[in-house]
């Protein structure tokens, strides 16, 4: 009914508007200046050293103390069978005392990204963690996907997710590995709520797709030109990520995105939710995961990172 207001009204409405977006206009601007100012390439050394030194502090404090004082406030932490775990204070009670928690884990960065901004981050971990689900704690080889915020100056863990995997015997690719560009892709006029919400909306149609095409497809679809996802061991881009996670006829892979944050340059972010898994041959089953997203262009959400763990069934 916007259009039946009288035009002195829209008038007025319009001059409002115009001086309203006067500050956000600066403000854009002032991202854009310090996002051109800033080396990204030191950003990425800099995150690969405080992801490294959160493994260092795990092996001389241990995981509880270690990988506790590296999380953000409201940090989620996915570990195997178990559901997503919310906050620090929440993870910290997991990490300490609880039967399922990771007894030991260590890890080496292998990939790394920043946002355009340098506020958020992401990390890819090799190494290993070690469990005890009833049959005696055992190392296994693993891999650590971080996603990261900087608070304070200091990087803090928004997202982790451990889970076995690897080891990483061949090399990373070309094109995959840690990106040696100086500046990224920066979208200052976006909302991060309204970012937030649509990166939900894209995760959402990630999982309709699955079901509607098929796994495969989705996958394959909805991946990066240098995604990264994890079958036993790393798998690289769209082509090899559809075939690895191609579905049966008949199965149905589903998922509902729960979490999500974006950087305030509006060109990476994360979502965390809950996967079930509908297979005719092996029943059903339940994951989690995290992913990692990239904007290519504007509203051109992709995934570069993906990577998922189990937990109970409803």
């Amino acid at each position: 009914m916007r259009q039946l207001l009288l035009p002195v009204l829209l008038a007025g409405a319009a001059a409002a508007c115009q001086d309203a977006a006067a500050p956000r206009d600066d403000h854009a601007a002032a991202l854009a200046t310090q996002a051109a100012r800033l080396d990204l390439r030191h950003e990425r050394t800099a995150l690969i050293a405080a992801g490294n030194a959160v493994s260092d502090a795990i092996a001389s404090r241990g995981v509880a103390a270690g990988l506790g004082a590296a999380l953000a406030p409201k940090a989620i932490l996915l570990s195997p069978r178990v559901n997503i775990i919310q906050g620090k204070p929440a993870a910290a009670a997991f990490l300490a005392s609880d039967p399922l928690r990771p007894r030991a884990l260590d890890w080496h960065i292998i990939v790394a990204d920043v946002s355009s901004d340098g506020s958020q981050g992401f990390t890819w971990g090799e190494g290993s963690s070690t469990y005890d689900f009833g049959t005696g704690a055992a190392p296994r080889p693993s891999f650590v996907l971080i996603y990261w915020r900087r608070l304070n100056d200091a990087w803090k863990i928004a997202a982790i997710n451990i889970n076995a995997g690897g080891p990483q015997t061949a090399p990373i690719p070309a094109g995959f590995g840690t990106p040696d560009t100086r500046t990224g892709l920066s979208f200052p006029n976006s909302d991060p709520a309204e970012q937030r919400e649509r990166l939900l909306s894209r995760d959402r149609a990630f999982s309709t797709a699955s079901v509607i095409r098929g796994s495969g497809p989705a996958f394959e679809r909805f991946a990066a030109p240098n995604a990264i996802g994890v079958s036993g061991t790393f798998v690289f881009g769209p082509h090899d990520l559809g075939a690895a996670f191609a579905s049966e006829p008949g199965d149905v892979i589903s998922w509902i995105p729960r979490l999500s944050d974006v950087a305030g340059s509006g060109d990476l972010g994360f979502t965390v939710g809950e996967a079930t898994f509908q297979l005719v041959q092996f029943g059903t089953f339940y994951s989690k995961y995290l992913t990692v997203w990239q904007k290519l262009e504007p509203g051109g959400w992709k995934y570069v990172a993906d990577f998922g763990s189990s937990r109970p069934a409803p």
